[in-house]
Order: C-alpha cells, then sequence, then structure tokens
C-alpha cells in the first residue's frame, strides 16, 4: 500500500515560518540582512523543489533542511 503524500500550501510559508527560519539561522550568521536574503532563498528553493516534498517531515522541518543547506 502507498503512503499518501501530504499536499504543501506554499502560499502561507512566509507567514508561517519565516520568523522560526530567521531565528534558526540567526543561530549561525548575525548579520539582519543575509538572514533574510537566506530565509527568500530558502523558500524560493522549496517552491522550486516542491514536487520533491514526499511527505515525511513537516512542512518547516522541510524547510529548515532547506535553509540549513
Amino acid at each position: 500500500m502507498k503512503s499518501e503524500v501530504k499536499s504543501i500550501n506554499p502560499d502561507n510559508w512566509m507567514d508561517l515560518y519565516s520568523e522560526y527560519l530567521k531565528a534558526y539561522a540567526r543561530k549561525h550568521v548575525s548579520n539582519d540582512s543575509i538572514i533574510e536574503d537566506l530565509v527568500q532563498e530558502a523558500i524560493l528553493a522549496a517552491l522550486q523543489s516542491r514536487k520533491n516534498y514526499r511527505g515525511e517531515a513537516s512542512e518547516r522541518t522541510w524547510l529548515t533542511s532547506i535553509l540549513r543547506n
């Protein structure tokens, strides 16, 4: 039996996850403008690769992983 892939809703990513992602990035980078850029780039990368999201992790965990890498 195939496991069902969770659907994702990128329309709300900035509202739901940007503050968390910024806080995560702030642990590694101290420049606020770089943090903003990193978060925006991570969300853009997620948008471009959302077809690869398998639903094995929450959206927030998946976005954090993209930001980290």
